[in-house]
Protein backbone atom coordinates (compact mmCIF):
# COMPACT_ATOMS: atom_id res chain seq x y z
CA UNK A 1 0.00 0.00 0.00
CA UNK A 2 1.16 3.27 -0.82
CA UNK A 3 2.75 5.76 2.52
CA UNK A 4 -0.17 8.30 3.54
CA UNK A 5 1.07 11.83 3.67
CA UNK A 6 0.62 13.45 7.06
CA UNK A 7 -2.46 15.66 5.34
CA UNK A 8 -4.24 12.55 4.33
CA UNK A 9 -4.10 11.12 7.76
CA UNK A 10 -7.49 12.48 9.44
CA UNK A 11 -9.07 11.25 6.00
CA UNK A 12 -8.00 7.88 6.37
CA UNK A 13 -8.86 7.47 9.94
CA UNK A 14 -12.66 8.50 9.47
CA UNK A 15 -12.70 5.80 6.31
CA UNK A 16 -9.99 3.58 6.41
CA UNK A 17 -8.86 1.25 3.00
CA UNK A 18 -11.62 -1.87 3.87
CA UNK A 19 -8.27 -4.15 2.87
CA UNK A 20 -6.36 -2.42 5.29
CA UNK A 21 -5.70 -5.00 8.18
CA UNK A 22 -2.55 -3.72 9.69
CA UNK A 23 -1.67 0.33 10.30
CA UNK A 24 1.44 1.90 11.45
CA UNK A 25 0.99 5.11 13.16
CA UNK A 26 4.49 6.79 14.09
CA UNK A 27 5.75 10.42 14.61
CA UNK A 28 7.37 12.93 16.99
CA UNK A 29 4.20 14.10 19.38
CA UNK A 30 3.51 11.05 21.47
CA UNK A 31 0.62 12.38 22.28
CA UNK A 32 -0.57 12.78 18.44
CA UNK A 33 0.33 8.99 17.95
CA UNK A 34 -2.04 7.74 20.90
CA UNK A 35 -4.88 10.00 19.90
CA UNK A 36 -5.00 8.41 17.00
CA UNK A 37 -3.93 5.30 17.16
CA UNK A 38 -7.13 5.48 19.64
CA UNK A 39 -9.37 7.03 17.13
CA UNK A 40 -8.53 4.46 14.53
CA UNK A 41 -8.49 1.15 17.15
CA UNK A 42 -12.14 2.33 17.97
CA UNK A 43 -12.69 2.54 14.08
CA UNK A 44 -11.32 -0.87 13.27
CA UNK A 45 -12.67 -2.53 16.32
CA UNK A 46 -16.45 -1.39 15.01
CA UNK A 47 -15.38 -2.43 11.58
CA UNK A 48 -14.99 -5.86 13.13
CA UNK A 49 -18.23 -5.67 14.90
CA UNK A 50 -19.97 -4.21 17.56
CA UNK A 51 -18.38 -7.25 19.93
CA UNK A 52 -14.42 -6.93 19.21
CA UNK A 53 -12.45 -7.42 21.46
CA UNK A 54 -9.23 -4.62 22.07
CA UNK A 55 -5.59 -5.87 23.48
CA UNK A 56 -3.30 -3.97 24.50
CA UNK A 57 0.68 -4.64 24.49
CA UNK A 58 4.13 -3.81 24.85
CA UNK A 59 7.56 -4.77 25.55
CA UNK A 60 6.52 -5.81 28.67
CA UNK A 61 4.00 -8.52 27.52
CA UNK A 62 6.93 -9.80 24.40
CA UNK A 63 9.37 -10.21 27.74
CA UNK A 64 7.18 -12.53 29.51
CA UNK A 65 5.76 -14.32 26.20
CA UNK A 66 7.74 -13.25 23.04
CA UNK A 67 5.47 -15.05 20.65
CA UNK A 68 2.58 -13.17 22.23
CA UNK A 69 1.56 -11.44 19.27
CA UNK A 70 1.74 -14.07 16.99
CA UNK A 71 -0.53 -16.01 19.42
CA UNK A 72 -3.15 -12.82 19.71
CA UNK A 73 -3.51 -12.22 15.77
CA UNK A 74 -3.74 -16.31 15.02
CA UNK A 75 -6.35 -16.87 17.20
CA UNK A 76 -10.04 -16.12 17.48
CA UNK A 77 -11.72 -14.68 20.88
CA UNK A 78 -13.78 -17.13 22.78
CA UNK A 79 -16.14 -14.02 23.41
CA UNK A 80 -16.04 -11.66 20.61
CA UNK A 81 -16.53 -11.57 16.30
CA UNK A 82 -12.23 -10.53 16.44
CA UNK A 83 -9.90 -8.89 17.78
CA UNK A 84 -7.96 -5.27 17.59
CA UNK A 85 -4.61 -6.03 18.74
CA UNK A 86 -2.66 -2.64 19.50
CA UNK A 87 0.89 -2.70 19.88
CA UNK A 88 3.25 0.06 21.64
CA UNK A 89 6.86 -0.49 19.52
CA UNK A 90 9.77 -1.04 21.31
CA UNK A 91 12.90 -2.99 21.25
CA UNK A 92 10.79 -6.57 21.20
CA UNK A 93 9.07 -6.12 18.51
CA UNK A 94 11.09 -7.88 16.18
CA UNK A 95 10.79 -6.83 12.23
CA UNK A 96 11.80 -10.11 10.58
CA UNK A 97 8.98 -11.70 12.80
CA UNK A 98 6.29 -9.26 12.10
CA UNK A 99 6.59 -9.37 8.53
CA UNK A 100 6.31 -13.28 8.91
CA UNK A 101 3.18 -13.10 10.63
CA UNK A 102 1.61 -10.51 8.07
CA UNK A 103 2.61 -12.73 5.54
CA UNK A 104 0.03 -15.18 7.18
CA UNK A 105 -3.63 -13.75 6.35
CA UNK A 106 -5.56 -12.97 9.32
CA UNK A 107 -9.08 -11.88 10.22
CA UNK A 108 -7.45 -9.56 13.94
CA UNK A 109 -6.40 -6.29 13.01
CA UNK A 110 -2.92 -4.90 14.40
CA UNK A 111 -2.33 -0.76 15.29
CA UNK A 112 1.13 -0.55 15.90
CA UNK A 113 2.11 2.85 17.66
CA UNK A 114 6.09 4.34 17.12
CA UNK A 115 7.69 7.53 17.60
CA UNK A 116 9.66 9.18 15.10
CA UNK A 117 10.91 6.95 12.40
CA UNK A 118 13.50 7.53 9.88
CA UNK A 119 12.64 6.79 6.03
CA UNK A 120 14.74 3.56 6.24
CA UNK A 121 13.10 2.34 9.52
CA UNK A 122 12.59 -1.42 8.85
CA UNK A 123 9.62 -0.64 10.95
CA UNK A 124 8.28 1.80 8.24
CA UNK A 125 9.41 -0.05 5.48
CA UNK A 126 7.59 -3.34 5.91
CA UNK A 127 4.26 -1.06 6.59
CA UNK A 128 4.56 0.78 3.73
CA UNK A 129 5.32 -1.85 1.74
CA UNK A 130 2.70 -4.86 2.52
CA UNK A 131 -0.46 -4.45 -0.03
CA UNK A 132 -3.10 -4.84 3.10
CA UNK A 133 -0.87 -2.48 5.44
CA UNK A 134 -0.49 1.68 5.89
CA UNK A 135 1.96 3.68 7.57
CA UNK A 136 0.93 7.22 8.85
CA UNK A 137 2.88 9.95 9.70
CA UNK A 138 1.99 12.17 12.88
CA UNK A 139 3.07 15.75 12.44
CA UNK A 140 0.63 18.88 14.35
CA UNK A 141 1.06 22.05 13.04
CA UNK A 142 -0.93 25.17 14.39
CA UNK A 143 -3.75 24.35 12.30
CA UNK A 144 -4.47 21.19 14.77
CA UNK A 145 -4.02 22.95 17.74
CA UNK A 146 -5.93 26.05 16.54
CA UNK A 147 -8.48 23.28 15.93
CA UNK A 148 -8.33 21.50 19.20
CA UNK A 149 -9.02 24.77 21.18
CA UNK A 150 -12.14 25.80 18.76
CA UNK A 151 -13.58 22.08 19.44
CA UNK A 152 -13.25 21.86 22.72
CA UNK A 153 -14.18 25.55 23.97
CA UNK A 154 -17.25 25.62 21.32
CA UNK A 155 -18.17 22.18 23.30
CA UNK A 156 -18.34 24.19 26.34
CA UNK A 157 -19.64 27.39 24.56
CA UNK A 158 -17.35 29.40 24.68
CA UNK A 159 -16.21 31.97 22.68
CA UNK A 160 -12.14 33.41 22.67
CA UNK A 161 -10.75 36.41 20.45
CA UNK A 162 -7.69 36.14 18.16
CA UNK A 163 -5.21 37.33 20.72
CA UNK A 164 -6.57 35.50 23.38
CA UNK A 165 -6.07 32.45 21.29
CA UNK A 166 -2.11 33.25 20.20
CA UNK A 167 -1.44 33.57 23.63
CA UNK A 168 -3.47 30.08 24.45
CA UNK A 169 -1.10 28.68 21.97
CA UNK A 170 1.77 30.21 23.17
CA UNK A 171 0.96 28.28 26.57
CA UNK A 172 0.89 24.97 25.18
CA UNK A 173 3.52 22.86 23.62
CA UNK A 174 4.29 20.61 21.15
CA UNK A 175 2.55 17.12 22.44
CA UNK A 176 -0.63 17.64 21.09
CA UNK A 177 -2.44 14.80 24.07
CA UNK A 178 -1.36 17.25 26.76
CA UNK A 179 -2.25 20.90 24.60
CA UNK A 180 -5.88 19.25 24.39
CA UNK A 181 -5.82 18.01 28.30
CA UNK A 182 -4.69 21.52 29.25
CA UNK A 183 -7.67 23.22 27.09
CA UNK A 184 -10.36 21.00 28.21
CA UNK A 185 -8.97 22.09 32.19
CA UNK A 186 -9.48 25.83 30.83
CA UNK A 187 -12.81 24.74 29.25
CA UNK A 188 -14.10 23.52 32.54
CA UNK A 189 -12.81 26.87 34.61
CA UNK A 190 -14.29 28.93 32.48
CA UNK A 191 -17.27 26.91 31.92
CA UNK A 192 -20.35 29.59 31.79
CA UNK A 193 -18.29 32.93 31.76
CA UNK A 194 -18.97 32.99 27.50
CA UNK A 195 -15.89 33.89 26.60
CA UNK A 196 -12.38 33.06 27.12
CA UNK A 197 -9.89 35.71 28.74
CA UNK A 198 -6.47 36.35 29.14
CA UNK A 199 -6.50 35.97 32.98
CA UNK A 200 -8.36 32.88 32.85
CA UNK A 201 -5.44 31.48 30.61
CA UNK A 202 -2.72 32.38 33.10
CA UNK A 203 -4.77 30.91 35.89
CA UNK A 204 -4.99 27.17 34.50
CA UNK A 205 -2.87 26.71 31.75
CA UNK A 206 0.26 25.61 32.43
CA UNK A 207 3.75 26.13 30.35
CA UNK A 208 3.32 22.82 27.99
CA UNK A 209 7.41 22.11 28.94
CA UNK A 210 7.53 22.48 32.30
CA UNK A 211 4.83 19.93 32.64
CA UNK A 212 6.18 17.62 30.75
CA UNK A 213 9.31 17.77 32.95
CA UNK A 214 7.56 18.01 35.88
CA UNK A 215 5.57 14.72 35.02
CA UNK A 216 9.00 13.17 33.31
CA UNK A 217 10.72 13.88 37.06
CA UNK A 218 7.90 12.53 38.85
CA UNK A 219 7.60 9.29 36.82
CA UNK A 220 11.64 8.53 36.99
CA UNK A 221 11.70 9.23 40.49
CA UNK A 222 8.74 6.84 41.09
CA UNK A 223 9.88 3.59 39.04
CA UNK A 224 7.85 4.30 35.98
CA UNK A 225 9.76 3.80 33.46
CA UNK A 226 7.71 3.73 30.39
CA UNK A 227 5.67 6.58 31.66
CA UNK A 228 9.24 9.01 32.40
CA UNK A 229 10.58 7.59 28.62
CA UNK A 230 6.92 9.13 27.24
CA UNK A 231 7.58 12.32 29.00
CA UNK A 232 11.18 12.61 27.98
CA UNK A 233 9.96 11.92 24.14
CA UNK A 234 7.78 14.65 24.43
CA UNK A 235 10.44 17.07 25.81
CA UNK A 236 12.23 16.35 23.12
CA UNK A 237 9.20 16.95 20.94
CA UNK A 238 8.91 20.34 22.29
CA UNK A 239 12.79 21.26 22.16
CA UNK A 240 13.81 20.67 25.42
CA UNK A 241 17.19 19.56 25.75
CA UNK A 242 17.30 16.00 27.42
CA UNK A 243 20.85 17.21 29.72
CA UNK A 244 17.93 19.83 31.12
CA UNK A 245 15.55 16.82 32.16
CA UNK A 246 18.67 14.99 33.75
CA UNK A 247 19.86 18.45 35.70
CA UNK A 248 15.94 18.26 36.72
CA UNK A 249 16.12 15.37 38.21
CA UNK A 250 19.16 15.22 39.49
CA UNK A 251 18.18 18.52 41.65
CA UNK A 252 15.17 16.28 42.72
CA UNK A 253 16.62 13.20 44.05
CA UNK A 254 18.81 15.83 45.74
CA UNK A 255 16.19 17.30 47.21
CA UNK A 256 14.37 14.06 48.41
CA UNK A 257 17.77 12.91 49.98
CA UNK A 258 17.75 16.31 52.06
CA UNK A 259 14.37 15.31 53.43
CA UNK A 260 14.89 11.68 53.50
CA UNK A 261 18.38 12.27 55.80
CA UNK A 262 16.88 14.29 58.59
CA UNK A 263 15.03 12.72 61.44
CA UNK A 264 12.03 13.29 63.27
CA UNK A 265 8.81 14.59 61.26
CA UNK A 266 8.20 14.30 57.95
CA UNK A 267 5.95 17.43 57.13
CA UNK A 268 9.34 19.48 59.11
CA UNK A 269 11.95 18.13 57.05
CA UNK A 270 9.77 19.24 54.05
CA UNK A 271 9.25 22.75 55.34
CA UNK A 272 13.49 22.69 55.82
CA UNK A 273 13.89 22.90 52.00
CA UNK A 274 15.23 25.96 50.80
CA UNK A 275 13.52 27.08 48.19
CA UNK A 276 10.46 25.98 49.74
CA UNK A 277 8.63 23.44 48.67
CA UNK A 278 5.80 25.20 46.29
CA UNK A 279 2.14 24.14 47.08
CA UNK A 280 0.95 22.96 43.82
CA UNK A 281 3.93 20.06 43.68
CA UNK A 282 2.40 18.64 46.77
CA UNK A 283 3.65 16.67 49.67
CA UNK A 284 5.72 13.66 50.73
CA UNK A 285 2.38 11.50 51.12
CA UNK A 286 4.25 8.41 52.86
CA UNK A 287 6.69 7.85 55.82
CA UNK A 288 9.96 7.56 55.51
CA UNK A 289 11.67 4.26 57.37
CA UNK A 290 15.24 3.52 57.72
CA UNK A 291 16.73 6.45 57.14
CA UNK A 292 15.10 7.03 53.28
CA UNK A 293 11.88 7.24 51.01
CA UNK A 294 9.81 4.12 50.95
CA UNK A 295 9.97 2.57 48.07
CA UNK A 296 6.97 2.86 45.75
CA UNK A 297 6.24 6.54 46.75
CA UNK A 298 6.09 9.63 44.42
CA UNK A 299 7.56 12.18 46.47
CA UNK A 300 6.94 15.25 45.00
CA UNK A 301 10.06 18.09 46.02
CA UNK A 302 10.67 19.22 42.78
Amino acid sequence: MVAHKASAVPRFLKSPDPSCRAVLVYGPDAGLVSERAAALTGTLARRQGADAEIIRLDDRDFAEDPARLDVELRTQPMFASAKVVRVTAGSRLDVPSLKALLDEPSDNALIVEAGNLRPDSGLRKLFEKLPDAAALPCYADERDLAAVIDAELAEAGLAIDRETKTYLTSRLGADHAMSRTEVAKLALYARGAGRVTHDDIAAVVGDAAEIALENFVYAASGGEAKDALRELQRLAAAGTDRAAAMSALARHFTRLHQVASREGNLDEAVRTLRPPLHYSAGTLSRPIAGGGARSGSRARCP
